[in-house]
C-alpha cells in the first residue's frame, strides 16, 4: 500500500497555483466592475457572484494553453432586472455588447447557450445573466428560447455541507476524481458538478486514506451503474439544488457507458494498488490511475507492510517525512 502522504502530495500538485488564482481573481473582478459601471448595462445590473468549481473550491489546475499559460475557467453569475418577457437571445446579445463596449471592453469569443464567453490572458470566463426568483434564479437559455430555473448558491452551500460531513475530505476526493478523468478521458461528459455528486453519493465518508477511499469510490460507482449501462440505460440523478432536475440530462447514454467502462478498468488498478505489498508495483499501478504526477522515486525499494500514513518506517532508498504531509490549499476567489 502506498502511504497516504503520496496522495497529499498529488493533491498539492493538482491544486491551482496562487498565481493562477490571483490572475483569475483580477480577471473576474475586472469584468464585474466593467458591467456594473457600464453606461447602459448598469441599469440592468443588480449584483454578481461566482459559481462553478472555483466558487466551490473543487477546481484542479488548468491545462496549459498553446502559449504555456494556465488559464482557469471562471463562471460569473450576473444578477439583472431582466424578466421572462425578455428573450434569451436579446439578453445574451445585450450582455455581449456591454462587455465589448468602451476602451476597457473585453474580447468576447462567442455567445454560448446560456452565457457569454470572454477570453483574456488571465482567465477564460463565462458571464451568465440571471434574474432572481423567490427560491433561486432564472437563467436565459437561447437554445429553447425560454428561461430555466437554477440555483448556483445552493450548489455552493451543498458542497460545503458535504465537505463537513466528510470531515474535510469531500472536496479533495472530488479533485482526485476530476484529475483521474483528465488523465483517463472517455469523452467530454460526465464532468464538473456531476463528478461532485457522484463523490457525494458513492465515496466512503469515514475512510481517511485517500487511496483506499478512491478505490472504494470507483468500485461503488461501477457497482451501482454497470448493469444498467450494459443494458444501454443511464440513471436519473437528482440535482441537489432542484430535485426534479437530472444532472445527467446533458450526458448521452453512449458517454455514460464509456465512462462506466473506464471506471471498470480502473477499479481493478486501484484495488490491486491498495492490496499490493510491493511498493514499486503499487506505485506503478497508481501512476496508471493518476498519471505521471503521482510521485515515485528513481529507485523505489520494495517493502512488505506499509503503514497508511507517512509516519511509517521506510526501507532504505525510499524515505518519508516524520509526519503526514498536508497540502497548503489557497483560499478560493473573492
Amino acid at each position: 500500500m502506498v502511504p497516504n502522504a503520496r496522495f497529499h502530495e498529488l493533491l498539492t500538485d493538482i491544486e491551482p497555483s496562487p498565481t493562477t488564482k490571483g490572475h483569475a481573481s483580477s480577471a473576474h473582478n475586472g469584468v464585474r466592475e466593467h458591467l456594473e459601471a457600464h453606461d447602459t448595462f448598469s441599469d440592468r445590473w443588480v449584483t454578481s457572484f461566482l459559481s462553478g468549481s472555483y466558487a466551490r473550491d473543487t477546481s484542479i489546475r488548468p491545462r496549459s494553453s498553446s502559449d504555456g499559460q494556465e488559464r482557469p475557467d471562471v463562471d460569473i453569475i450576473v444578477v439583472t432586472n431582466f424578466t421572462e418577457n425578455d428573450h434569451p437571445d436579446d439578453v445574451l446579445t445585450e450582455v455581449r455588447d456591454a462587455l465589448e463596449d468602451g476602451e476597457d471592453g473585453y474580447p468576447v469569443e462567442r455567445i454560448n447557450k446560456r452565457s457569454v464567453r470572454v477570453v483574456t490572458w488571465q482567465a477564460d470566463m463565462d458571464v451568465v445573466p440571471v434574474f432572481e426568483t423567490w427560491n433561486g434564479y432564472m437563467i436565459a437559455d437561447r437554445d429553447v428560447g425560454t428561461w430555466k430555473f437554477t440555483n448556483p448558491p445552493e450548489h455552493t452551500r451543498w458542497s460545503s455541507e458535504r465537505n463537513t460531513v466528510f470531515d474535510g475530505r469531500f472536496k479533495k476526493l472530488v479533485k482526485l476524481l476530476k484529475w483521474w478523468r483528465r488523465e483517463n478521458p472517455s469523452g467530454k461528459r460526465p464532468k464538473g458538478f456531476v463528478l461532485e455528486v457522484l463523490v457525494a453519493m458513492h465515496a466512503p465518508r469515514n475512510e481517511t486514506h485517500y487511496g483506499e477511499a478512491f478505490a472504494q469510490l470507483l468500485a461503488n460507482i461501477h457497482g451501482s451503474y454497470a448493469q444498467q449501462a450494459a443494458m444501454g440505460q443511464k440513471p436519473f440523478i437528482a440535482d441537489p439544488a432542484a430535485q426534479g432536475n437530472d444532472i445527467l440530462s446533458k450526458v448521452t447514454v453512449a458517454q455514460w457507458k464509456d465512462f462506466i467502462e473506464k471506471v471498470r478498468v480502473h477499479v481493478d488498478y486501484a484495488r490491486r494498488a491498495q492490496d499490493e505489498d510491493d511498493m514499486e508495483e503499487a506505485t506503478r499501478l497508481w501512476r496508471k490511475v493518476f498519471g505521471d504526477r503521482f510521485k515515485t522515486t528513481a529507485n523505489p525499494a520494495k517493502a512488505v507492510n506499509y503503514s497508511t500514513t507517512a509516519a511509517a518506517v521506510a526501507p532504505a532508498g525510499y524515505t518519508f517525512p516524520d509526519a503526514m504531509a498536508a497540502p497548503t490549499t489557497p483560499r478560493g476567489f473573492a
